[in-house]
């Protein structure tokens, strides 16, 4: 069954792709699905960009925090009194640093909230323009389901892109900041392992946060009722 050209909302992201659809009450071809995510994200590129940001610098400042804190705790193992003196000019306690500091894990908490919030404001907001466009999927039998997952798609793809850029910012600031207060001392005690544990734990959790702040809006979106959208006027 062909999809009714008169059915795709004008200016809508993917709207092209719709066109190629048919049945959407059928299951999508994965290529298909990428190629509603992709164009969504290319309409709403300004918004996605947005989006991005917050992840990118949630997950910058996740990393940074683990790297400095390996740093600071490889150094302050060593007990030279040289890296000792120099971490107190830095305005670090050596003693406080093999204790661990709980104030850090609250700051990390707090990032990450933050950057869920703002995914599920920048996705509400991506539902709000989207609602003839989810109104045509709905008339061409898309499910509730297929909603939920284009939005989480979407979320998910922003997610990723924004931690590895994330990631790549927060080693290059912890670097320079490393080399700057503690020049050759830096690369001696480089916390590798520390690195790529806080690699990983960043990009698992861009990827959930953004997932889940995308949560209610892709079931905002799911509920919406296919006449209701198709009467908005753009």
């Amino acid at each position: 069954m062909g999809a009714d050209r008169r059915l795709a909302p004008e200016g809508g992201g993917g709207a092209d792709v719709l066109l190629q659809i048919g049945d959407m009450s059928r299951p999508l071809p994965r290529r298909t699905m990428i190629g509603l995510v992709v164009g969504g994200l290319k309409v709403r590129m300004a918004r996605s960009v947005v989006t991005m940001a917050s992840v990118t610098l949630a997950t910058a400042f996740l990393f940074y925090t683990g790297f400095t804190n390996g740093l600071y705790f490889r150094m302050a193992e060593a007990n030279d009194p040289e890296i000792n003196l120099l971490l107190r000019r830095a305005g670090v306690s050596p003693q406080a640093t093999l204790l661990g500091n709980p104030m850090d894990k609250w700051l990390i908490g707090m990032a990450l909230l933050t950057c869920a919030v703002g995914i599920a404001n920048a996705m509400l907001m991506s539902v709000t323009e989207r609602f003839r466009e989810i109104g045509t999927m709905k008339c061409l039998g898309a499910e509730d389901g297929l909603v939920v997952k284009l939005f989480l798609l979407e979320s998910a793809f922003l997610g990723v892109i924004g931690t590895v850029f994330g990631v790549a910012l927060g080693c290059l600031v912890a670097l320079g900041s490393a080399w700057h207060q503690f020049g050759r001392y830096a690369v001696e005690y480089f916390p590798l392992i520390e690195s790529a544990e806080t690699a990983g734990w960043s990009l698992a959790a861009g990827v959930m946060l953004s997932v889940v702040g995308a949560g209610y809006p892709a079931l905002v979106a799911a509920r919406m009722r296919p006449v209701e959208a198709l009467r908005v006027e753009e």
